[in-house]
């Protein structure tokens, strides 16, 4: 539960006229929760932007789900969605590898001459797919991985939200990665025959 908060009787008759589409309801329960939500937020990924982020998602999914389906218990509802938001924000966060990383792998494993080869070919596999991203990707992509910028650095030099940035950063890494593993897949198939 959010820390030092219990359903109440006003929790109550807030939740039933959100539930009517009572916007001062929903600023009612936003005042009284916003910063119990932003604080468990910012616990758990140690981000403010992020938290503060992932507190929007929470009140506007409560927006949404207390106009369509009753919500029983505020705080602890509160709670497990902002929970489950960072988790999600988390995985969205996962570090690329970089294909650096990758090399030295396959160079640490003792098979040079093919890692030789394979190098190469993983490089320019790599360039053509961060060449394929859109534009503001592309960009995004590589000031993070190659330039080592962070998301708010970016976000400030491109005059954008660090929020976009991330977003742009999570769609690149998603198309990375499901490429990737197509590659993958695709090698293990041509082994086998």
């Amino acid at each position: 539960m959010l820390i030092g908060k219990s359903h109440t009787v006003e929790d109550s008759l807030l939740l039933v006229k959100l539930g009517q589409g009572s916007e001062e309801a929903f600023e009612a329960i936003y005042e009284k929760y916003w910063s119990n939500v932003f604080d468990e937020a910012y616990k758990r990924i140690g981000d403010r932007d992020i938290a503060k982020d992932i507190a929007q998602e929470v009140f506007t999914s409560m927006w949404v789900r207390g106009t369509e389906i009753p919500i029983d218990n505020l705080p602890a509802w509160l709670y497990t969605v902002t929970k489950n938001n960072v988790y999600k924000q988390i995985q969205k966060q996962e570090r690329f590898v970089p294909i650096s990383d990758l090399l030295s792998e396959l160079q640490n494993n003792g098979a040079w001459a093919d890692a030789l080869i394979v190098e190469k070919q993983l490089i320019l596999a790599y360039k053509t797919l961060i060449d394929s991203l859109p534009n503001q990707q592309r960009i995004i992509f590589k000031m993070r991985y190659q330039d080592e910028f962070s998301p708010n650095e970016i976000a400030f030099k491109l005059k954008l939200s660090p929020k976009t940035v991330r977003n742009h950063l999570g769609r690149a890494i998603v198309k990375l990665k499901t490429t990737f593993l197509m590659v993958q897949v695709a090698m293990i198939l041509l082994e086998k025959n």
